[in-house]
């Protein structure tokens, strides 16, 4: 499951790379895990561009809820900073969580045995390869 997405209001927390990260975890993995994204409302269309399957109830955001229990659920969380992450940090899901200068993993008490951060000073320079092989290192 993955979380693209972040408030509008802090833009420096969004990894502008999940969209080629998304394919490359299907040419990599031979589509074995399903991608799910599960936007916010303002964060639909944008969500519809990414080639993995979004999940809504009615064409709406899903309410908090299905939210836990689909992060409950899945195998793998990749996410920027965001509220779906420290969830999945909470229910000690394995995953990682990718943050910029903004702020620290540790600081927000984000990490765990199983969700790992990666840390960057500028997202923009964060390769899809070094995500890859983080989430590699962990999915197998």
């Amino acid at each position: 499951m993955l979380f693209p997405f972040c408030s509008k209001k802090l833009p420096q927390k969004k990894w502008p790379f999940f969209k080629d990260l998304i394919l490359r975890l299907k040419q990599d993995y031979k589509n074995k895990y399903p991608i799910l994204l599960a936007p916010g409302l303002d964060e639909i269309d944008e969500a519809n561009e990414m080639n993995a399957k979004v999940v809504l109830d009615n064409n709406q955001p899903i309410d908090i809820k299905t939210l836990v229990s689909l992060i409950s659920n899945a195998k793998f969380i990749i996410a920027n900073d965001t509220g779906p992450a420290h969830i999945a940090s909470h229910l000690d899901k394995n995953g990682v969580v990718l943050f910029g200068s903004h702020t620290t993993a540790k600081k927000v008490s984000m990490e765990n045995y199983n969700f790992k951060a990666i840390s960057v000073e500028n997202l923009n320079n964060l390769t899809v390869e070094t995500v890859l092989k983080k989430v590699k290192s962990k999915l197998n």
